[in-house]
């Protein structure tokens, strides 16, 4: 009798079939209302501007809307410190998803870092699919896991019999390339000429393992 323990590893790569945008806006407003209805009107202007150039309004999600209070750490007359409120801050992000090669892409990203305030946009490409992504990455590291003890079991003269334990490991997987597109606070003409952007993503990765312990007969 006896057993085997043998860990099979799953590698694969996959082609991106899709464009993320991320766009995240950081600003400060005098008041809580005043940061509130900014936030309200970056909803409303992202979707606007989306719908210009052909978008469905709702494929910008949103993450984050969150406002808290701006504070600094202030010397006083005494000269003692304390925390001194100085405004409100807005925190948005936006979660866009385009096809690949999508032709409005430039012009979608200039106009938003032109019209919005305190916007940072990043740009990638991402598997939309991850679940079934992962699926076939741990279905990878199992096949690879049986074929290992399946030349150390015949090398020995012996055959698998029942597995008897399985550990799944921890994965490790990238199934997004982000680029930042670039701080767009304060600029008119963030990225220049709006030449369109061409970029061939690369090939992501999917990797797990899993170990396996069969009884050998």
């Amino acid at each position: 009798m006896g057993t085997i323990k043998v860990l099979g590893q799953g590698d694969l790569k996959f082609i991106p079939d899709v464009t993320r945008v991320t766009v995240d806006i950081d600003a400060l407003h005098s008041t809580y209302n005043d940061a509130f209805e900014a936030g309200a009107k970056n909803t409303s202007h992202i979707k606007d501007i989306l719908a210009e150039h052909g978008f469905d309004r709702d494929i910008a999600k949103t993450s984050r809307f969150d406002v808290s209070m701006h504070r600094v750490h202030k010397k006083m007359d005494r000269g003692e410190w304390q925390w001194v409120v100085k405004g409100y801050k807005i925190n948005q992000r936006f979660t866009i998803e385009l096809e690949m090669g999508c032709p409005q892409l430039t012009a979608l990203l200039d106009q938003i870092g032109r019209e919005i305030v305190g916007v940072e946009i990043e740009f990638g490409f991402a598997v939309s699919d991850t679940d079934s992504a992962r699926l076939k990455v741990i279905e990878a590291a199992v096949k690879d896991a049986q074929r290992k003890a399946e030349v150390m079991a015949t090398t020995l003269g012996k055959r698998l019999g029942e597995v008897s334990n399985v550990n799944y490991g921890v994965p490790r997987d990238n199934y997004y390339d982000g680029r930042l597109y670039g701080d767009c606070i304060g600029s008119p003409t963030p990225m220049g000429d709006g030449t369109p952007i061409d970029i061939t993503p690369t090939d992501l990765n999917g990797y797990a393992n899993v170990e396996v312990v069969w009884e050998l007969v």
